[in-house]
């Protein structure tokens, strides 16, 4: 992710899914994204929330590409999304 404003964002409460149905398939923990920055979060089915260590989400990301959303903290408006899919992905990328 990353944050093309000039303030603060707080991702608690928002969402990552891979699932259109289940648009708040993953929420964020507290977690503060600064202006200007980036943050990384892993798609590897890990399901880790803990504020200042590394994310990881409770589902796995297909490598030849699949829908993909960032939703914001009421789980229904989406802020983000790759659809119908994201692009293949390379190996070891």
């Amino acid at each position: 992710l990353y944050n093309a404003g000039t303030n603060l964002v707080n991702l608690l409460g928002w969402c990552l899914t891979d699932d259109a149905g289940n648009p708040s398939q993953w929420r964020f923990p507290n977690t503060n994204l600064p202006p200007g920055r980036f943050l990384v979060v892993f798609a590897s089915n890990k399901d880790r929330r803990i504020p200042g260590a590394p994310l990881h989400t409770n589902f796995r990301l297909a490598a030849e590409g699949e829908f993909l959303a960032l939703l914001r903290p009421d789980g229904l408006t989406v802020a983000s999304q790759f659809a119908p899919q994201f692009p293949p992905q390379s190996a070891n990328v």
